[in-house]
């Protein structure tokens, strides 16, 4: 058995530093949900990522957005003095605060800024209309 001196600092520049942590699955991207007349857009920032590192699904009122990037090999003739850029893989759910025809929806990914354009679809008025007694 090893004994060595607790140095907590030290410890958690070595777990950072770890292969398997990615700043990305421990951290949310930014994103945005708002609403205009026709549509609602959901807008994330993904920097770093292309379309086809991303892939864009919807289920029962939420839209799911999930990317994954794979990090480059190390070149072990660079000689690195820090290494923060990391690649990985992240899943966001977003839920929708309304109907929408997803059949029409659009997509765009501009300068790393996704955004989902998801046209509203007419509300269902089911206790708002008056039903008179005959």
């Amino acid at each position: 058995m090893i004994i060595r001196k607790w140095e907590p600092f030290r410890d958690f520049i070595e777990k950072f530093f770890e292969e398997d942590i990615s700043p990305l699955k421990t951290s949310s991207l930014s994103t945005d949900v708002y609403e205009t007349d026709k549509e609602i857009v959901v807008e994330m920032n993904v920097p770093g990522f292309h379309k086809e590192d991303i892939k864009i699904s919807f289920q029962d009122g939420y839209l799911k957005i999930q990317g994954k990037a794979e990090e480059e090999k190390e070149e072990k003739e660079k000689n690195y003095w820090r290494k923060e850029i990391r690649r990985g893989s992240f899943v966001r759910v977003v839920p929708l605060p309304r109907e929408v025809d997803v059949k029409k929806a659009k997509a765009t990914l501009i300068n790393g800024v996704l955004k989902v354009f998801l046209p509203k679809t007419e509300e269902t008025k089911e206790f708002g209309e008056e039903i008179k007694i005959e």
